[in-house]
C-alpha cells in the first residue's frame, strides 16, 4: 500500500533531514506516531487536502521568493513520489534527459554535453555550431491543461493521481519550485519535445538538463530551422524560448560552466565568472544567516557540498580550495568552522571541532 505506515514514516525521515531543530519541525515530531496514523487516515478516506503555500524569502542557492508546502504536505511528496511517482515519471525519458533522475544529474549533464563535443570533432574534424536553448520563466508558466493529461496518462494509481492533481491545482498556473513532484513533472513535461528532436530532425548530439538544452551540428542552416520549429512547438504546449537562446560557433555556457572546443578537439571546461563571483557572495551571506539563526548549519553545508562538487566537475580545484578557505574565515566569525572530508561537508561549533 502508497500510503502504509512504514512508508510514510520513511517519508517524514527524508523530509526532515537537517531541520530537527526547527520548531514546528519538533512539535510533530513529539507526536509523530499519532501525526502520521492521522496523516494515513486522512490518505486512506481521501479528506487529505494540502494546505496553501507559503511565500518564503530564501537565499541559497541565491535570493528570491519561494511558495513553500507545509511540512505535512512534503512528507505526503515524499511518500508518492519515492515509491511510486518517480518510476512513472522518469521511464518515459530519454537517456539525453537529466535532472532529477538517479544518476543523471548536473554531472551527467556536464559530462555528456563533453562527450558530444568530442564525438562530433571526432567525426567532423572542427567547431560546431550548437544551439543552446532555455525556456522563459518556465516553472512558471507551465500550463496545467497538457501537465493533468500528462498525470492521467501516466499516474495509474488513482489514489496518487488524486493527490498529485490536488498539488497541482495549487497554483492557477505553473508548477511551485518546493513541491518535489513539479521537477518531476517539469522534466517529463518536455519529454515529447526530446522525442521529436531525436526522431524528426535526427539530431546526433543533443541533451536536456530540464528546461536548459542544446542541439550540436555542423550545420548552422539546420539549427536555424529546428530554431523556428521550436518556437512554434513551445508556442504550442503554453510556452516560450527564453531571449537568450542563440546559435554558437565558440564558447557556450551551459549549466554554470563556459565549455570551449580547441582547434585540437580538447575540451575544457571553466566555471564562468559570474557564478565564482556569485559563490563569495553566497558564503558571507550563509555564514551571516547562520549566526542570525535563520539557516541550519546543515541545511548550509548540504548547498556548500552542491557547489564543491559541481565547480569541481570543471576542473576547478584551485577555485574551490580558495572558496573553502573563504568560507571557513567568514564562519569562524560567527562561531563555526569548516570541516571537509574528501566531498563530505560539516559545518560544526568552532570548539567541538577535533
Amino acid at each position: 500500500m502508497i500510503f502504509d505506515y512504514d512508508i510514510l514514516y520513511r517519508a517524514w525521515q527524508n523530509s526532515s533531514r537537517g531541520k530537527h531543530g526547527a520548531p514546528n519541525q519538533a512539535r510533530y515530531e513529539y507526536y509523530l506516531e499519532e501525526n502520521l496514523y492521522h496523516l494515513q487516515a486522512q490518505l486512506e478516506s481521501g479528506t487529505f487536502c494540502p494546505s496553501p503555500l507559503r511565500t518564503k524569502q530564501i537565499y541559497i542557492p541565491k535570493r528570491r521568493v519561494a511558495q513553500v508546502p507545509s511540512l505535512v504536505d512534503k512528507v505526503v511528496q515524499h511518500a508518492i513520489c519515492d515509491n511510486y511517482a518517480y518510476d512513472a515519471l522518469t521511464r518515459p525519458l530519454i537517456k539525453e534527459t537529466a535532472a532529477c533522475i538517479r544518476g543523471r544529474g548536473a554531472r551527467y549533464a556536464v559530462d555528456l554535453f563533453k562527450q558530444s563535443l568530442h564525438r562530433f570533432y571526432r567525426k567532423c574534424g572542427h567547431r560546431p555550431y550548437i544551439l543552446k536553448c532555455d525556456i522563459h520563466s518556465y516553472f512558471a508558466t507551465i500550463p496545467h491543461g497538457r501537465l493533468k493529461a500528462l498525470v492521467e496518462r501516466y499516474i495509474l494509481d488513482d489514489d496518487v493521481k488524486r493527490i498529485m492533481l490536488q498539488f497541482v491545482d495549487m497554483t492557477e498556473v505553473g508548477l511551485p519550485l518546493g513541491l518535489q513532484q513539479s521537477q518531476l513533472l517539469a522534466n517529463l513535461y518536455l519529454s515529447e519535445m526530446d522525442h521529436k528532436i531525436k526522431e524528426q530532425f535526427h539530431a546526433k548530439y543533443y541533451g536536456r538538463y530540464m528546461d536548459d538544452f542544446y542541439i550540436i551540428s555542423d550545420s548552422k542552416a539546420e539549427l536555424q530551422t529546428v530554431w523556428s520549429w521550436l518556437a512554434d512547438y513551445l508556442a504550442g504546449i503554453g510556452l516560450q524560448l527564453n531571449p537568450k537562446t542563440d546559435i554558437y560557433h565558440g564558447d557556450v555556457d551551459f549549466l554554470g560552466f563556459t565549455f570551449r572546443l580547441t582547434e585540437t578537439g580538447k575540451v575544457i571546461v571553466r566555471l564562468r565568472k559570474d557564478k565564482r563571483k556569485a559563490q563569495k557572495n553566497r558564503v558571507r551571506l550563509m555564514a551571516r544567516q547562520i549566526e542570525e539563526g535563520k539557516l541550519f548549519p546543515e541545511q548550509a553545508a548540504q548547498s556548500y557540498a552542491g557547489w564543491r562538487t559541481h565547480a569541481l566537475e570543471g576542473n576547478c580545484r584551485n577555485l574551490v580550495l580558495k572558496m573553502d578557505e573563504r568560507f571557513d574565515n567568514r564562519l569562524r566569525e560567527a562561531g563555526y568552522e569548516l570541516k571537509i572530508e574528501g566531498r563530505s561537508v560539516e559545518i560544526c561549533p568552532a570548539q567541538l571541532r577535533n
